[in-house]
Parts: structure tokens; C-alpha cells; sequence
């Protein structure tokens, strides 16, 4: 047998494992929480971080954790070393009654995993670990040094990256599978922003608004408390917003009326898939609260300005590029700080921009519509894009080994979605679906495709041997 046909039985007779190893991390949930002494991310975290290297210990890889922040597993020798990298933190998975099985429970319905983490991007890095175990075994000649990295903050700023870089040197070429295959050349840039104001508590039929927990999910719902004063009004218009793609629903409470607004989430790199609960909630208190009421000039900001479309038009912004796709706006938070006699308003947002596009264009334009419009504009956080030319080794190297394996003629492809290979250098995205899998990442039953899984071990093991 050659080396090919070797790797794909070895993956076959052991993919049952494999499942296993994906099914005992899933079920960990390693949503990020408070920092703690030795958890830097949250128990959750440190737990799913100790139990994902126990397993690659028993694989029998050398393991090392830095801190709990970031941890790795490798073989092999040399100065310079090929590196896989994923993360093991996950998003929220919302309400459970949403999902058609437990949303940690690794259940595996038809030819599909079900469960939070399991495309992303539990499933894919630790089939991965179990990919280099594949080539360690098969492979008894290869002696490069061969790294697994295993993240932990990839949902949530990325620190854990900083913090390997800051004690470990960079491979000399990796990939993450946690994009889609073939190879992504590139990533459009994330720019992450928030509009905030200050209102009279004593002027305003608003009492709190609540929704969404990151910037980088499409919510599920948003909320809304206001005086029950308003209580004719929000019926006659929620008569009128009955054929909107939100759902809007009313209830009386003793001190005054919950109005909730109900999407579908969605990644943040794709806002188009899902429908947003907060800008659609502003659109519906634009015709309930009065002109007089102190928050009228947000909300109307909010849904005049800012709008419900996830092109960026309405802030000046969008841009089309036919490369590396256009840009996408979406909001992910919104909530309140109550003082004694006044009320803060603070709504978050993710840009993803294309490389046409730069953070100074969006700095000056964006500044430029708060400032029109008397609201105060925040920069919080950017991530330039990435590009590598489709020439570029790393790019055709992968290229080379998904084309041998699939024998499709997919192009490398640019996406929305932000991976590691944003902030490790001589890194790209390869895997883990293919363009016409929808496994719902960040959404109610994610699921990962086990062929797919499969086919993708293999591709891993080849990419190590093709890039050393």
C-alpha cells in the first residue's frame, strides 16, 4: 500500500476513537467566564483545556500547557515545526429548547454530530490531533516536528495566541481547520465598534434594553421594558409589524411591559443568514415612543441610520469587492447602565471588510456619522484582513493535496469568518466542509458532517507531509 491508502485504513479502523475524543471535549462546556487564579478564561475552560491534552498524552504526544491559556501537543524534532491549530472555546448555545438534541451532548443523529462545538471547532482540531496520531503511526520515517496548538479565547479577543507568541516561536508554516476547504487565501478584516448616549431616566418610557451576549453572533432576542403607558400604542403597532421577518411579542407585567423581539442567530461573518432582534427592536420603538420621549434621537438613529440591512449602507460604509466578498455590519449587543436619574444606552457591532477597505476609512466614517448625528462613536477592537497570494506555497501546496483527495476543481476561497491565521504568521485556514455544507456555527444544532470529518483527517496528514 502507499502512504495515501495506509493513512485512510489507519483513519477508518480508528475513527470510532476519534468520535469518542470529540464526544468527552464537546460535552465540556467552554463558554469563556470570569477569570480566576490558574483559569484565565474560566473553569470551564481550564477543564476542556486539561481534558483535550489528557488525550493527546494518552495518544502519546508530548503535551504542554502555557498557563491555561493555550496548550499543545507534538513529535517529532527539529528547530523549525509545522503547526495545526484550533480552539476549544465555544460561543453560547442559547435556548435549549431550540435544539432538536442536548446542545453538549455530542450526539451523533444520521451522518452528523450535533452539538455546540462540534464544527466549531472541537471537532475539527481534536480529528486533527487524531489525524498527526495517524501519520505518526503510519508515517514511521517522517521525524519532523509536528505542533498541535489548542486555543482557548479564539471567540472572544484572541489573547490566548498573544500569549503563545509571547513564550513560543512561530511555525514555519500551519493551517486551522476552522474555515472551509479548500485553502482560504483570505479573511476579510474584523472591526469591531459600539455607538453609546446618556438619556433622562424621567423623560423617557423606557426603562432597560437587553440583547445578546458577544459581537460576534447574531442574536437570538432582544428586549425591551417600557412604562405601561405605551401599552395601546404597542398593540395597534404590533398589528403592523405582524408581516416583518422578526417576531414581536408583548407582556403586561406588573410595573410595566415587556416587548421581546425574536431573530435567528447567526455567525457575525454572515449576518444575511440570520434576522437581528436588536435593530429590528428599534425599528418597532421608532413607532411607539413619542417625539419627546429623551432616547427618540438613538432609536431613531438606530433605525434611520444604522437600519436593519447587514450591507453597511446605511453608515456609509459599504463596499463591494468581488475577490474577497463584500462587506458585511452586524450588531450583536445592546444594553443599559442604569443611574440614579439617568440611563447609558451602549449597542456593539462587527464589521467584516474586505481587503478595498481599511480601519482609517472606517475610523474617519464612522466618527464622521456619530458626530452628524450627536451620537458618541467607540473603536474597540481590529483585526487587519489576510491575504496570501494563491501562487503562495502554503496556499498551493494545500491546494495540491484537497484537489488529489476530492478530485474537485474548488478555488481557494475568502471568507468572513475570522481564524487564528489572522494572528499566527505563515498560517491559513484548510477546512473542515466543504462550500455547500451548512452546519450552522454559532446557530441551534451545529452539527459537523462525519464523512466529512473523515475525509478531512486525511487531507491533514497529507497537507503535514506536503508542507514539510
Amino acid at each position: 500500500m502507499n502512504t495515501r491508502e495506509t493513512l485512510e485504513n489507519y483513519i477508518d479502523e480508528h475513527f470510532q476513537d476519534t468520535l469518542k475524543d470529540i464526544q468527552k471535549i464537546v460535552k465540556i462546556k467552554t463558554v469563556k467566564e470570569e477569570s480566576t487564579i490558574g483559569a484565565p478564561f474560566g473553569l470551564g475552560l481550564k477543564k476542556g483545556l486539561e481534558e483535550t491534552l489528557k488525550i493527546a498524552k494518552d495518544l502519546g504526544f508530548k503535551t504542554v500547557n502555557l498557563d491555561n491559556y493555550i496548550g499543545y501537543a507534538e513529535f517529532g524534532e527539529g528547530e523549525e515545526y509545522i503547526g495545526v491549530l484550533g480552539h476549544i472555546d465555544v460561543v453560547p448555545e442559547g435556548d435549549h429548547s431550540k435544539w432538536s438534541v442536548p446542545p453538549y451532548s455530542g450526539d451523533i443523529v444520521g451522518k452528523n454530530m450535533i452539538s455546540r462545538g462540534a464544527l466549531d471547532n472541537k471537532g475539527p482540531i481534536i480529528s486533527a490531533l487524531h489525524s498527526m496520531k495517524a501519520l505518526k503511526e503510519c508515517v514511521p520515517s517522517f521525524n519532523h516536528r509536528v505542533r498541535i496548538i489548542f486555543g482557548t479565547n479564539e471567540e472572544s479577543g484572541d489573547e490566548d495566541i498573544k500569549y503563545y507568541l509571547s513564550k513560543e516561536k512561530a511555525p514555519k508554516y500551519a493551517f486551522t481547520p476552522d474555515g472551509q476547504f479548500p485553502v482560504v487565501f483570505s479573511e476579510k478584516g474584523i472591526y469591531t465598534f459600539s455607538f453609546k448616549d446618556t438619556f433622562t431616566k424621567e423623560n423617557s418610557s423606557i426603562l432597560d434594553i437587553v440583547g445578546g451576549t458577544r459581537s460576534n453572533v447574531v442574536p437570538e432576542e432582544a428586549k425591551v421594558f417600557l412604562k405601561k403607558d405605551l401599552f395601546e400604542k404597542v398593540l395597534k403597532e404590533l398589528e403592523k409589524f405582524k408581516d416583518t421577518p422578526c417576531k414581536i411579542e408583548v407582556l403586561e407585567k406588573e410595573n410595566c411591559l415587556e416587548v421581546t423581539c425574536k431573530g435567528v442567530p447567526a455567525h457575525a461573518s454572515s449576518p444575511q443568514r440570520g434576522i437581528n432582534p436588536i435593530t429590528w427592536l428599534f425599528r418597532f420603538l421608532n413607532k411607539v415612543i413619542s417625539e419627546r420621549d429623551s432616547l427618540k434621537r438613538f432609536v431613531n438613529f438606530m433605525d434611520s441610520v444604522v437600519g436593519v440591512e447587514t450591507d453597511g449602507s446605511g453608515l456609509d460604509i459599504k463596499t463591494k469587492n468581488e475577490e474577497t466578498g463584500d462587506l458585511t455590519l452586524s450588531c450583536g449587543i445592546v444594553k443599559t447602565t442604569q443611574e440614579k436619574k439617568s440611563l447609558s444606552i451602549y449597542v456593539k457591532f462587527n464589521i467584516r471588510y474586505p481587503v478595498t477597505t481599511n480601519e482609517k476609512q472606517l475610523d474617519a466614517t464612522l466618527s464622521k456619522v456619530g458626530g452628524e448625528n450627536n451620537i458618541e462613536f467607540v473603536k474597540e477592537n481590529h483585526n487587519a484582513p489576510l491575504y496570501f497570494p494563491t501562487e503562495h506555497p502554503l496556499v498551493e501546496k494545500l491546494q495540491k493535496v484537497f484537489k488529489e483527495i476530492t478530485d474537485r476543481d474548488d478555488k481557494p476561497v475568502a471568507l468572513g469568518g475570522g481564524t487564528y491565521a489572522k494572528l499566527m504568521p505563515n498560517t491559513v485556514a484548510f477546512g473542515p466542509n466543504f462550500k455547500e455544507f451548512k452546519g450552522n456555527p454559532h446557530g441551534f444544532d451545529e452539527k459537523m458532517d462525519l464523512d466529512m470529518l473523515k475525509q478531512g483527517m486525511l487531507m491533514y496528514a497529507l497537507g503535514v507531509l506536503e508542507l514539510v
